[in-house]
């Protein structure tokens, strides 16, 4: 068996909410000087997940990287020191920067042929989710549009939030729908009905990790999450709610689903009022 090294090239779509697909994987073995990746030839898997991508220019990104692996490829030949560890060639290739395009951390497995490892890997990781891509996967945004903005509406709140920005110790958050009365209130759509259990678990805990960050400012902040519950996946409510609950003396947050989204518009309708 010939071991070799891996990473999963991803569209991410959005850095805040940590949404993602998976668009590529590149292998490589140090030892035998294999360097190979496999990327997706059509836009469509990315838009058919997130309508508003700028599909071409991502592929057009992506044909890059490919070019440039098999141009990193060729110096093998040329006797030059060949590097150890996946991560360093792929840095030199596709630098961290802020591009939609990312790639996860070197992961490592064995098989008898490296054309074959990559042609699973893709499969496993990649297609595996193709035929899923026309089943409805809600953006925030949608979320917001579909689920929460008509009784927002209907209740005249819409009309009564501003924009509100929070200074935290390392960063900053822009909320474009807030209101104060002693503290002020942010409300944040943020959907997890996402294609399967790996975005889920990974949006969740990015979100724990920016909440974390909001308890860091200086000013007390109460946050809503207006939330969508994965249909396909409702054994996670529990770590959802668990994760993102928090009530301390910095910041408090709290979950609303769908289902209830006129319930609390209705409240939040009340309580706007008593304050003015």
């Amino acid at each position: 068996m010939k071991k070799y090294q891996y990473q999963i090239i991803r569209y991410l779509h959005d850095r805040v909410t940590g949404e993602f697909i998976n668009v590529g994987v590149i292998v490589y073995s140090p030892e035998y000087q294999h360097l190979d990746c496999k990327i997706i030839t059509k836009y469509g898997r990315i838009t058919s997940f997130f309508p508003g991508a700028d599909g071409k220019a991502i592929l057009k990104s992506l044909r890059h990287f490919e070019k440039e692996v098999i141009r990193t490829k060729q110096l093998f030949s040329e006797l030059l020191p060949v590097s150890e560890d996946l991560a360093e060639l792929t840095r030199k290739i596709f630098p961290d920067d802020d591009s939609s395009l990312t790639l996860t951390d070197v992961k490592k497995g064995v098989d008898l042929d490296f054309n074959k490892a990559l042609a699973d890997l893709y499969r496993l990781l990649v297609t595996k989710w193709q035929n899923e891509a026309d089943e409805s996967a809600t953006s925030d945004a949608d979320l917001w549009k579909k689920k929460y903005k008509k009784y927002f509406d209907e209740y005249g709140i819409t009309a009564k939030l501003t924009e509100h920005e929070v200074e935290t110790k390392y960063d900053s958050f822009q909320f474009d729908k807030a209101w104060k009365n002693e503290i002020w209130h942010c409300y944040l759509p943020v959907s997890f009905d996402l294609q399967n259990v790996e975005n889920i678990r990974s949006k969740v805990y990015k979100w724990a990790g920016k909440l974390a960050e909001l308890a860091t400012a200086s000013e007390f902040i109460d946050v809503t999450l207006l939330t969508s519950i994965p249909k396909r996946h409702l054994e996670l409510s529990g770590f959802i709610q668990e994760k993102l609950t928090l009530n301390s003396a910095e910041i408090t947050v709290k979950l609303v689903s769908e289902a209830d989204a006129e319930r609390f518009a209705k409240d939040l309708c009340r309580e706007i009022a008593e304050h003015q």
